[in-house]
């Protein structure tokens, strides 16, 4: 049978969160500035849209990777790196939403050892998925609160068991089709 291929999702909420943002942050700066006279509130506010720019732009253009399904192997491809599943090893693969990804990492985390363990584990079960998860929130989850009520947020993620690897989260575009193929595949 023919290789099925699944580019992984890119999403962009992080920085249009932060883009729509920016006018209240700002305006406030520039009200106090014509009020005032004074620049440095309005320099700072700038200062941290750019920042708060830069760093939405950086979690969202996170790595991109296709999944290639074949009849015995699912292979997971970024540039020149190359992982291969045998569909034997594969125990389960299930749709879920960030909510629930984030639950089921801190459900494998809180039994974990120190914080650096913790962060590893939460590394690992990431490793393969291109959309922010929102483990780690700079916004004190008002970013995150936003994104997960967004319509293309819901069942967006796959959640893939291996007997070797352990789980870990992918991030197909259509992932209800690379569940649906991968489950036949396995049934072969």
């Amino acid at each position: 049978m023919a290789i099925k291929r699944f580019r992984s999702a890119r999403y962009w909420h992080n920085t249009f969160v932060m883009l729509w943002g920016v006018p209240f942050i700002v305006l406030p700066g520039i009200i106090v500035t014509a009020t005032s006279g004074n620049f440095i509130l309005l320099w700072c506010l700038l200062s941290l849209c750019a920042m708060g720019s830069v760093m939405a732009l950086v979690r969202d253009g996170k790595k991109s990777f296709i999944y290639e399904l074949d009849d015995d192997r699912l292979t997971i491809v970024q540039g020149v790196f190359r992982k291969e599943f045998a569909m034997a090893d594969i125990a389960d693969a299930t749709l879920l939403d960030r909510a629930a990804a984030r639950e089921y990492l801190r459900e494998q985390v809180d039994g974990y050892g120190s914080g650096g363990d913790r962060g590893a584990l939460a590394a690992s079960f990431q490793r393969f998925c291109s959309v922010d998860v929102g483990f780690v929130s700079y916004t004190l989850g008002l970013g995150r609160i936003l994104i997960d009520r967004l319509p293309d947020a819901k069942y967006d993620l796959v959640l893939l068991r291996s007997r070797e690897e352990g789980a870990f989260v992918l991030s197909p575009v259509h992932a209800q089709s690379f569940v649906e193929v991968l489950n036949r595949r396995k049934l072969r």
